[in-house]
């Protein structure tokens, strides 16, 4: 893999694990790339192959190839994952098939750092909402006193 490769890779994943979704900047560290199918399975070391995945999906999903199984991973790319797995509001998730359930179970998507990595994923965003609300009250409170100020040196000027 070239570094331009993996550049492009790394963007096309958005900085993030294809198996669950975690960032560079949280684990403080560049991903791994998964060969989705493979090589040992005859899968071609090509970008078309490739999966932009933490070390632990990596290791968790080694040298797995069940394409067309039930039982098989999920591509981050090609899979609807809303289709097959529901994040719960305990922060596990849960497989809707047996697809998803199996993905979950062989990536090992439960474990109590990934639930907690989503939890705080999830308090953090609501917490974006509130300062964003926030911040847009304050500027409508702002709008409406410079409304008032307006309306008040008006009725000294005409007095």
């Amino acid at each position: 893999m070239t570094a331009t490769e993996r550049a492009v890779l790394r963007q096309l994943y958005n900085f993030c694990c294809g198996y669950y979704g975690v960032s560079e900047t949280d684990v403080g560290a560049g991903l791994t790339t998964d060969r989705f199918q493979p090589t040992s399975r005859g899968g071609a070391d090509t970008p078309v192959n490739w999966v932009y995945c933490c070390f632990a999906c990596n290791i968790a999903k080694g040298a797995y190839w069940q394409p067309d199984s039930l039982q098989r991973i999920l591509h981050p790319l090609h899979d609807n994952l809303s289709e097959h797995i529901l994040e719960q509001e305990d922060g596990t998730l849960q497989g809707l098939t047996s697809t998803g359930h199996f993905h979950t179970a062989q990536l090992r998507l439960n474990r109590p750092a990934l639930v907690a990595y989503r939890l705080e994923k999830r308090r953090r965003e609501q917490e974006r909402i509130h300062h964003t609300e926030v911040l847009q009250r304050l500027a409508e409170a702002q709008q409406e006193l410079r409304f008032l100020r307006q309306r008040l040196e008006q009725q000294l000027g005409r007095e």
